[in-house]
């Protein structure tokens, strides 16, 4: 009898634990624009031959970023941090991002965010997972939205507008 009841509490803590690592730290909401700027702050490192309609890489392009977040859409404005990481181009409108938002300024300065995810560009409002982070956001669960602010079709260049709804762990 004292096995099944030592195993029934370790499954219950099991499933509970989730909630014992959950926020104890106020949720944080962001607003803030990315500057997607090829040959400057984006790197083609791989490419095919494959051309997707409609976009300015083919199918199986890898862009290396090194983004500016600044507080504003003007790439003058507050700069907050950098988006840091890679994309990969799909076989549709759709990226798949490997990122991380990295902060050089305010509160957060020093912290950083895990983002994955897919990134269908033809919808106006698209979705990616916050998968973790460091500093005040480590252990970090969460999501971005993300909306085209403006396109550049002369050089391919881009500003998205963020908003982040992160929801730091306990440690």
């Amino acid at each position: 009898m004292a096995s099944q009841t030592r195993i029934l509490l370790s499954l219950l803590f099991l499933f509970l634990s989730p909630l014992l690592i959950s926020c104890d730290k106020d949720p944080v909401h962001l607003h803030f624009y990315v500057h997607m700027l090829p040959n400057k702050t984006e790197v083609l490192v791989a490419k095919s031959d494959i051309p997707v309609p409609g976009s300015f890489y083919n199918f199986g392009s890898v862009i290396v970023l090194d983004n500016l977040i600044t507080e504003g859409p003007e790439n003058t404005s507050y700069p907050l941090g950098r988006t840091q990481g890679l994309m990969s181009v799909m076989n549709s409108l759709t990226v798949a991002w490997a990122a991380n938002i990295v902060f050089t300024a305010g509160q957060y300065n020093g912290s950083s965010l895990a983002i994955l995810g897919t990134d269908d560009v033809s919808q106006p409002i698209r979705e990616l997972a916050i998968a973790g982070g460091s500093g005040y956001f480590r252990m970090a669960q969460g999501y971005i939205t993300i909306k085209t602010y403006s396109v550049d079709f002369n050089i391919g260049g881009a500003e998205i507008e963020v908003d982040l709804y992160a929801y730091p762990a306990k440690y």
